[in-house]
């Protein structure tokens, strides 16, 4: 993963001292380029930037920010569904209307995700239906951002409900 090695090409992997001596004792390999000294390095000192600029707790604040903003949203918005996560791994689903339980058509979600872009935020999708933004800021994120990203939400989502976004451009069908 890139997040261990500050986007350095560098995996992890976590496993149980039984399993990590099954393959000891084999002659599998599953890495490319394991034990690799820079790549260490880099692991070494993300770790090292986390610990002294207190990055877990710095992750438990802001997402819970970032929580509790997209809970309001979720208060004044119909359309927006189930906001959940931990730290700064966050999810926020999208409905036609909470009461319907129908995912946002994808053109619409589209269009939601290109506009929210349009303002310099950058958010995965995903979910089951399509319907989710995944919302991963890096560590460093501050609580500034974090506000940023809600206020600017609150506008786009408002540009939705009332209309004026223009999600037909989207429409495939059209």
């Amino acid at each position: 993963g890139k997040s261990i090695g500050n986007g350095f090409p560098l995996a992890m992997c976590v496993t149980t001292p039984e399993v990590a001596e099954a393959f000891a004792d084999s002659s599998l390999h599953f890495n490319t380029f394991g034990g690799n000294a820079i790549a260490c390095s880099a692991g070494l000192a993300t770790l090292k930037a986390i610990e002294e600029d207190n990055l877990m707790e710095n992750c438990r604040v802001v997402g819970d920010k970032f929580l509790r903003g997209f809970n309001t949203l979720r208060e004044k918005y119909e359309f927006v569904g189930d906001c959940r996560g931990l730290g700064l791994f966050l999810a926020m689903e999208w409905w036609r209307t909470r009461r319907q339980n129908k995912a946002l058509p994808l053109y619409h979600f589209s269009a939601l995700h290109e506009r929210i872009r349009d303002h310099g935020i950058f958010i995965g999708k995903g979910g089951l239906y399509g319907n989710c933004f995944r919302i991963q800021p890096p560590m460093c994120v501050s609580e500034a951002d974090a506000e940023f990203v809600i206020a600017t939400l609150d506008k786009v989502f408002g540009e939705y409900r009332d209309g004026v976004l223009d999600v037909e451009s989207f429409n495939p069908n059209k």
